[in-house]
């Protein structure tokens, strides 16, 4: 049985089709019913500098989108214009963990202190809520790629602290 080869510069057929169903069904329901991270494009100052501006991620504003899994958002540069500091909603977002929380049980949920403390402690929501004076700090925060400097396949902070260079 002879098999054709495709022209590699032809639009394939489910892409074209997938289009065509999208363009149609927005005609349809009208512009409102786009997807929330259909925010538009954006072009960074360098080769191969476009990016999706997403707003679908939950308590968060509009973002550059650098990757899906594991998510990887980038504040776009006007927010860096509108004051010193950087809103909760526009900070970036760094998950370097395999699996994302998508629902998290307020009742069951436990903020565990522990390791090169006096005392282990364990925390519920409510006791974060409720037990504690707020407070506002000014602190810088920065991505820290040391762990991936680590040179053995096992990640754990033990071995990552015995491969760290700095």
């Amino acid at each position: 049985m002879k098999r054709s080869v495709a022209n590699s510069a032809s639009l394939p057929r489910r892409h074209f089709l997938a289009g065509a169903s999208g363009l149609g069904l927005a005609g349809l329901l009208g512009a409102s019913s786009w997807p929330a991270w259909a925010g538009g494009l954006i072009e960074l100052p360098f080769a191969n500098g476009r990016r999706e501006l997403v707003t679908n991620f939950p308590q968060k504003g509009a973002m550059i989108l650098q990757r899906t899994r594991p998510p990887l958002l980038e504040t776009p540069f006007e927010v860096f214009d509108q004051g010193v500091f950087t809103p909760n909603d526009r900070f970036y977002v760094r998950w370097h963990l395999p699996n994302i929380p998508t629902s998290i049980d307020p009742a069951d949920f436990r903020l565990k202190v522990h390791g090169q403390v006096r005392q282990p402690i364990s925390l519920t929501l409510h006791d974060l809520l409720h037990d504690f004076q707020p407070f506002e700090i000014a602190a810088v925060n920065q991505s820290a790629p040391g762990r991936f400097r680590c040179a053995s396949k096992d990640s754990t902070p033990a071995c990552c602290r015995k491969h760290r260079t700095s």
